[in-house]
């Protein structure tokens, strides 16, 4: 069997085999052998019966496929061999077949695993700044009111304040006085913050008081247009319909234990505080980190080192992602009705877009693996904790700029 390798730039080979009459006389006689073992006929016992009768009996092409199957294997397992140095990775595709002669032809690729190609020393220059995960008092803040408001008491009260919540009944009128549509929205702190419009108008107002305003979208908030577009309101009617005051939790041990965990150590507010400014900082801290080492493998990808991603390993990661948006999706048939929903168009740039991101996912994995390579890490890639390479490619490259940050590292704790 002759045979021909070369080497293309999409990450594989195209490999040609040619196949002589007597190598495919004697693949067709295994074939035929291996029929034989399991071939029943009358007047012989399983597996005796005469090979010219299995091939008048079985249908010609399955002997056939079979026999170029074991051919094209025993080809791939002579290359393989003869040049060891080539890992070959899925099954083959694009297979093409054509007689020449007393010869056939069969024309085949073969995707190879990705050899990252080191273009220049430029990665040499690559270097991160001090990672600045303090937690801010706004953070720390923000996170605490969130954990007491997703606790808080609604209590009934009389009128509206920036500590309330409110339920507004909308009704919309034409120029007769007529209602042309109805709704409600609600109104609270995040309202009294985003508009001076909602304090002004709201604030103070009882329950069941009734406040008109003329209809102007120009100047009403976008909360308060007319959602039914075919009629047209002149006049919109405002009437407070519920008014809750928020009362927050004290965070007393009792609070605690109810609202996080029976275990808990936490006695106070103050204990409580200590574990958010803990967890924001543990959190950003991974955000930067992963921003950092995001941003230096883009500094090499295609400039200081490449690679060609074959479409075995893409079509493999398409596969995981789609699995885990079918997960999310809640199962096969509720992602079908979503891409239907979503219509031709927008479905084909779906998996455009997943695809790009399937390949650049996996060129900077082999880009990150050959980088931790060449700085000589001391790497275990098949049992790597969560965040552990990155750390390590870190520690290596942070740099001592001057910056004053007093970087803390959760995962030395």
């Amino acid at each position: 069997m002759e045979k021909q390798v070369k080497k293309w730039a999409h990450a594989n080979y195209e490999i040609q085999l040619t196949i002589t009459t007597k190598e495919y006389e004697d693949a067709k006689l295994i074939m035929l052998k291996e029929f034989q073992k399991d071939y029943e006929a009358p007047g012989f016992r399983k597996g005796s019966a005469p090979l010219d009768m299995i091939e008048k009996n079985i249908q010609p092409e399955y002997i056939s496929v079979g026999a170029y199957e074991k051919l094209i294997n025993k080809g791939l397992q002579e290359i393989l061999k003869e040049q060891p140095d080539i890992k070959l990775i899925g099954e083959p595709y694009d297979l093409k077949q054509e007689q020449k002669d007393d010869t056939t032809i069969i024309n085949l690729k073969l995707d190879i695993f990705p050899e990252v190609e080191v273009i220049n020393n430029d990665r040499e220059k690559q270097s991160c700044t001090p990672i600045d995960n303090i937690a801010t008092e706004e953070e720390i803040e923000g996170t605490l009111m969130n954990i007491k408001k997703q606790y808080a008491d609604y209590q009934d009260t009389d009128s509206i304040q920036l500590e309330t919540i409110s339920k507004i009944a909308l009704e919309y009128l034409d120029k007769e006085g007529n209602v042309v549509h109805t709704w409600h929205t609600y109104v609270g702190e995040q309202e009294f913050a985003e508009d001076p419009f909602f304090p002004k108008t709201f604030i103070n107002k009882k329950l069941n008081e009734v406040i008109e305003l003329v209809h102007d979208e120009e100047k009403l908030p976008a909360v308060l247009h007319n959602k039914k577009s075919d009629t047209k309101a002149e006049k919109i009617k405002l009437t407070v319909k519920d008014i809750k005051k928020i009362v927050l939790p004290e965070m007393t041990p009792e609070m605690l234990k109810k609202l996080l965990w029976d275990d808990t150590k936490m006695q106070n507010q103050d204990d409580l505080i200590a574990h958010i400014k803990e967890s924001i900082e543990h959190q950003k801290y991974d955000q930067e980190l992963i921003k950092k080492i995001e941003g230096v493998l883009e500094n090499i990808r295609n400039k200081t080192m490449k690679v060609m991603i074959p479409q075995t390993l893409v079509k493999e990661e398409m596969k995981t992602r789609m699995k885990s948006l079918e997960e999310r999706l809640g199962g096969k048939e509720k992602m079908e009705q979503y891409f239907k929903n979503m219509g031709d168009e927008k479905a084909k740039a779906f998996f455009e877009d997943i695809t790009k991101a399937a390949e650049e996912s996996l060129e900077k994995f082999f880009i990150l693996q050959k980088f931790t390579q060449l700085l000589a890490l001391d790497v275990d890639w098949n049992q790597t904790a969560h965040m552990d390479v990155e750390q390590k490619l870190y520690d290596k490259l942070v740099k001592n700029d001057g910056t004053e940050v007093k970087t803390k590292n959760p995962h030395t704790h």
